[in-house]
């Protein structure tokens, strides 16, 4: 008797199992960054809320002023959306002439300052 259909079904659940089993540990692994973000996002806005909690104190701006600010950062790329990405293209390094990524703040080449990149 032929038997091979006992074998070709054993190793296709094996291979689910390994399958299940990867799928499981990617995941986890969404999940954990996922939470590493999430923790991340808490220590900014804490950050950002002390920041403007001691410029009100010390009469540097109010809140409703700093509201306007942020307004007028968002609206600096073209769109009131609540984000800030400014539309930059490739910049020339003004040292080596080689062409750097359109986020780059340092050429990627002899490490120069470009011309006009903002560090956040």
């Amino acid at each position: 008797m032929y038997y091979g259909w006992v074998h070709n079904s054993y190793g296709a659940a094996r291979q689910a199992a390994h399958a299940a089993t990867d799928a499981e540990s990617s995941a986890r692994r969404a999940e954990n960054a996922m939470a590493r973000l999430e923790d991340a996002i808490e220590r900014q806005t804490l950050i950002i809320r002390s920041l403007l909690e001691v410029c009100s104190r010390k009469g540097v701006f109010t809140e409703d002023e700093f509201r306007e600010i942020v307004t007028e950062v968002d609206l600096s790329d073209g769109r009131l959306d609540g984000k800030y990405k400014p539309q930059l293209g490739p910049q020339q390094c003004a040292n080596c002439g080689k062409t750097n990524g359109k986020r780059a703040v340092t050429c990627m080449y002899c490490g120069n300052p470009l011309d006009g990149r903002e560090l956040v």
